[in-house]
């Protein structure tokens, strides 16, 4: 099977030039703009950072210091690092003096759990880890699961307590691509940061009548795009099973219910637009995990997020507002 991150590929233009794929490029917009663009190895997938201004000097400088912020938090929020933080928590299940990064994310991460009653739930990770290690039969992974919730996870200032390994894969890339656009934003008056198809993007309504930024959402059951959005300012995710899956028919993958530890299948890809990367993120999660109908009230209830839902039988449902991100020309 195909292995690749496990987010849909978001492909990004910034001022009609493709968002990723260029190293330290420079380019002169138009006016005097000038339009700095870096693309790194990170998080286990590329990740650019888009700067524009009319001050090249100091949008390089942003462009490094977006890059050196999200750096020291994905050191801070990976479980792959066996010196990490959350690999220490989940090896004993306690960790003491928390970096506070870590402890405002899992506290978020509880606000979501519970708007979302549970769909969005990091405690799944003995399943994801079956998978990951090879297992064809991740049932045992799965009764490990069974009765266990983040509502066992406890989190202060002080101390991490869980009795079950915690992944925050599913909310931790958004977390660091707003970071890097926090450092950004002090040097540089519009930018973009896109890692491995989380977007975060401000100073797009500078543009003229034209939104600055554009952001592609991959067709799953092509080589094309389902649509393209308008993006002023804000964060774009999708979560896809098509992309990392473990069984022929696709119906086993890394997007995990919690409880069951069964893989989804109503939909192929959920799409959320919100204010922030680490938003779309997790409730782009969450709502794969929900009947699409329960999703979108979930949605609409948390106010100004927006999604796309393109189902596993080749439909496509999306929530109010969406249709007016959408670029139709």
């Amino acid at each position: 099977m195909r292995e690749f991150d496990r987010r849909s590929f978001l492909s990004t233009v910034a001022g009609g030039v493709a968002g990723a794929g260029l190293l330290g490029k420079t380019l002169l917009v138009d006016g005097g703009v000038t339009e700095v663009r870096s693309t790194r190895l990170m998080m286990g997938t590329l990740v650019t950072v888009t700067a524009v201004t009319r001050d090249p000097d100091r949008a390089e400088l942003g462009v490094e210091r977006a890059f050196a912020e999200m750096s020291r938090l994905e050191s801070v929020f990976t479980r792959h690092d066996s010196e990490g933080e959350v690999a220490r928590l989940n090896e004993a299940g306690v960790l003491a003096e928390p970096s506070p990064e870590l402890v405002t994310l899992l506290r978020r991460c509880r606000r979501v759990y519970d708007r979302t009653d549970g769909a969005f739930d990091p405690t799944i990770l003995p399943v994801v880890s079956a998978y990951e290690s090879g297992s064809n039969d991740p049932r045992e992974a799965r009764r490990r699961v069974e009765g266990t919730s983040f509502d066992a996870v406890d989190v202060s200032a002080s101390e991490l307590r869980t009795p079950t390994p915690v992944t925050l894969d599913g909310v931790a890339k958004g977390a660091v691509v707003d970071a890097g656009v926090t450092a950004l934003r002090d040097w540089v008056d519009a930018g973009l940061v896109e890692a491995g198809g989380d977007v975060r993007a401000f100073g797009g309504d500078g543009a003229g009548s034209e939104s600055r930024w554009r952001v592609g959402v991959e067709d799953p059951r092509g080589d094309g795009l389902a649509e393209t959005l308008r993006l002023d300012s804000g964060g774009v995710a999708t979560s896809g099973s098509y992309r990392l899956y473990y069984d022929a028919d696709r119906t086993e993958h890394h997007i995990v219910t919690p409880g069951s530890g069964r893989s989804p299948t109503e939909d192929t890809s959920v799409t959320v637009v919100a204010p922030d990367a680490e938003t779309a993120d997790a409730y782009s999660t969450a709502a794969f995990v929900m009947d699409d109908d329960r999703a979108s009230s979930v949605l609409a209830d948390r106010g100004g997020l927006s999604a796309l839902f393109l189902t596993r039988d080749g439909g496509r449902r999306a929530t109010d507002g969406w249709g007016d991100l959408q670029v139709t020309d």
